[in-house]
């Protein structure tokens, strides 16, 4: 029988029998701390599971960014050539809406100028409002764009006003703006200027600008609405 007299016979009993330094050991340390080790390790397993996991997630994570880059770019290219077509049939039904202005301009000239109270003779061609400004540029100050401008205008009508000659100067536009009035009382201007007969100024259009008010209202120009359903398709 063990004899234990001393702090060195208890360790040497320790030593000598496992069965009772595993009693001391679970007496001195508890369940809990016991299980320590087990725990640490099954939890060494879960976290190299788990950066294992977070490895595979992250490269496809990578993957995706790459797509993401590439589908992002070709979406880039693909805004940017649906912007530029967008800007071009804008443009085109900017072109189509002034040239639906002009048509009707020319088309109603008999009307404007009845609906000014005159009587209409004819519409002056192009050739005639060329040669006009072109007897006019000899030694005339008029700046040359002026007389290049005066040129392209819209529509120029020959009319009477208690059969006395009279023209008017009509721009148009899908919807007017300053410029239009500005360029019909220039004309109007250049008109009574080289020919000495007096001339009215008018905007042919859908719709105007709210500017133009200041030029309408007092009775500065004349405008002649275009109708809209002239604009809408059958």
């Amino acid at each position: 029988m063990t004899t234990i007299n001393s702090q060195e016979d208890f360790l040497r009993a320790l030593a000598e029998n496992p069965e009772w330094r595993a009693a001391v050991r679970a007496q001195l340390l508890g369940e809990d701390i016991l299980q320590l080790p087990s725990k640490f390790d099954a939890f060494v397993e879960r976290m190299d599971a788990f950066i294992e996991e977070q490895k595979r997630f992250n490269a496809e994570m990578k993957g995706f960014v790459a797509e993401m880059k590439v589908f992002v770019e070709e979406q880039k290219r693909f805004n940017d050539l649906f912007a530029r077509r967008l800007d071009r049939m804008t443009d085109d039904i900017g072109f189509l809406k002034g040239w639906f202005a002009r048509v009707s301009a020319v088309e109603q000239a008999p009307a404007i100028a009845m609906e000014m109270g005159m009587d209409y003779v004819r519409t002056v061609t192009r050739g005639e409002v060329a040669n006009m400004a072109h007897r006019a540029a000899r030694g005339s100050d008029i700046p040359t764009n002026e007389l290049r401008s005066f040129v392209r205008a819209d529509v120029v009508i020959e009319a009477t006003l208690e059969g006395n000659t009279q023209y008017i100067a009509a721009e148009a536009s899908y919807t007017a703006d300053h410029r239009d009035t500005d360029r019909a009382l220039r004309n109007a201007e250049f008109l009574t200027r080289f020919t000495g007969v007096p001339a009215h100024a008018a905007i042919v259009s859908v719709r105007n600008d709210r500017e133009l008010d200041e030029h309408i209202i007092p009775g500065n120009i004349y405008w002649y609405p275009i109708p809209d359903y002239y604009w809408e398709p059958e």
